[in-house]
């Protein structure tokens, strides 16, 4: 057997990450890619390519995409939904598995798979892993079966009774089978990751799951914070904001824009601190649709400015007395009442409260939700059984949420002290005062808890040395240096 040369560098350790979607709107799975290639590795992210990717992403040397075909969408225009969701297995099947098997590294450590989808990526991925000999690692974001159940709810209705009990029980057929899939595939993996805490029981309970780690989205820390929020204050939608133009008595600023905003600034050594007159961040995403109901929040809005202007009435007569923040309302989306709302916005004369409509590029929206302090979800459905998924969006960035009630939004709670559905408000509410004591804590960011939990996994998959105490080794070889901790540094050297 042949000796390894220690004149060549030790060969960095692959992973392949899978996205059966398009790869620039699975953000969790790009922060995955990241925080690999930052500790080393070289990435290969296969799914389908459509909305461009993170700017770090791309630019990352060692992350490589890997384009998959999606299916045809005349697939589902030429079959039955039944028949249309067997035809695009069969596509995904070979689609995934020769790109898998064929255009992807012949060996690596881990291959890491986004579920949903999950039928069929788990099984291709599953025996992908046993041909590479690597570990199988699945991300859980929700449940394959589940969606295909809301989804064959809100599906459009048959033409005749005897077509709705015939597609009913196949579709029946196929969520029980999706089921199944899920439990049997997701318990050969060596480790399953979860959104969330509830995600991580509810596993245990379903399927006796084992292997489960928690992680969460990317949070961006204080200082990516006030940058962005920089960059977004110069976008023509928020044109004026910054220079307080359109607030009263101090919310402007009298720093330069590249180092203060009106909720941050950076002191002279370089440091992000919070504004103690910041406005009070609140966004919401909405598709203008009749199912959302624009008109309770702009609303509550005109309310919240009449209690403003009283509290600063007051403030000159009594100056101990509590003053109201100002708020910024960021409302982003687009659809077809629009218009309607937006002339009314614009009729709306407040001082207190300054409403934004903008439309952001897909890697800046988790960053907005990032940095705001609430976020509000109106949407009700006609149908009352699909999910607003905008909430799963603030949930991952522990964004609190203000969410209208209806029948299907118990489906997106956990059980955390930090999400419930609250009854009474504006009136007494035992539900709203337990989740006010719940947001003092401080969140970690991604990076910090990808380290702590799952980067010693990864680790504890390979016998080796991590790679980068391996590189260093490499280059003090290379410089003649001694292997060792306890050598004199070289001279003209910084340790």
């Amino acid at each position: 057997m042949a000796q390894p040369n220690e004149n060549e560098p030790p060969q960095p350790d692959h992973a392949i990450l899978v996205v059966m979607g398009d790869i620039g709107r699975s953000p969790r799975m790009c922060y995955h890619a990241l925080s690999l290639a930052k500790h080393g590795f070289q990435v290969e992210l296969v799914g389908y390519i459509g909305a461009k990717p993170h700017n770090q992403v791309v630019s990352n040397p060692n992350i490589r995409l890997v384009p998959v075909r999606t299916p045809p969408f005349i697939i589902s225009d030429l079959f039955p939904r039944p028949l249309a969701l067997m035809v695009k297995f069969v596509w995904m099947l070979v689609a995934s598995l020769y790109c898998l098997l064929f255009t992807t590294s012949a060996n690596c450590k881990l291959l890491m798979m986004q579920n949903p989808p999950g039928v069929p990526t788990m099984m291709v991925c599953y025996l992908a892993s046993l041909v590479k000999g690597c570990a199988f690692v699945i991300d859980w974001h929700n449940y394959t079966h589940s969606i295909l159940q809301l989804s064959n709810r809100l599906a459009s209705a048959p033409s005749s009774a005897q077509d709705f009990s015939i597609r009913t029980a196949l579709m029946q057929s196929f969520t029980g089978l999706a089921e199944w899939w899920e439990g049997y595939w997701g318990k050969k993996a060596n480790w399953n990751l979860c959104v969330s805490k509830a995600m991580q029981r509810d596993l245990k309970r379903r399927w006796a799951s084992e292997h489960l780690l928690f992680t969460i989205r990317h949070l961006p820390g204080y200082s990516e914070q006030h940058n962005f929020l920089v960059r977004l204050m110069s976008i023509a939608d928020f044109a004026g904001i910054a220079s307080g133009k359109h607030w009263q008595n101090g919310a402007g600023m009298d720093k330069p824009v590249d180092s203060a905003t009106l909720f941050s600034s950076k002191d002279s050594e370089g440091k992000v601190q919070s504004n103690s007159n910041r406005p009070f961040l609140l966004v919401s995403s909405t598709s203008w649709t009749e199912d959302e109901d624009f008109g309770i929040l702009l609303d509550a809005l005109k309310d919240y400015e009449k209690q403003a202007q009283m509290a600063n009435n007051n403030s000159i007569s009594q100056p101990d007395s509590l003053l109201l923040p100002k708020l910024l309302v960021v409302i982003t989306g687009k659809g077809p009442q629009q218009a309607f709302y937006l002339e009314r916005i614009a009729k709306m004369r407040m001082q207190n409260v300054h409403i934004v409509t903008a439309w952001l590029a897909a890697e800046d929206y988790p960053k907005l939700l990032a940095c705001a302090d609430l976020g509000v979800s109106l949407h009700t459905s006609t149908s009352g059984v699909d999910l607003p998924m905008k909430v799963v969006d603030m949930f991952g960035c522990h964004l609190p949420v203000l969410a209208k009630r209806f029948e299907a939004i118990d489906e997106l709670r956990t059980q955390a002290s930090s999400n419930r559905v609250a009854t009474g408000f504006p009136n007494q509410s035992k539900s709203l005062d337990k989740l006010k004591k719940s947001l003092s804590g401080k969140s970690t960011t991604w990076d910090e808890q990808w380290d702590a939990a799952f980067w010693p996994v990864v680790q504890s998959m390979s016998v080796t040395p991590p790679l980068h105490e391996e590189m260093n080794r490499w280059e003090r070889f290379q410089s003649n240096e001694e292997d060792g901790t306890d050598t004199e540094p070289l001279i003209g050297q910084q340790e």
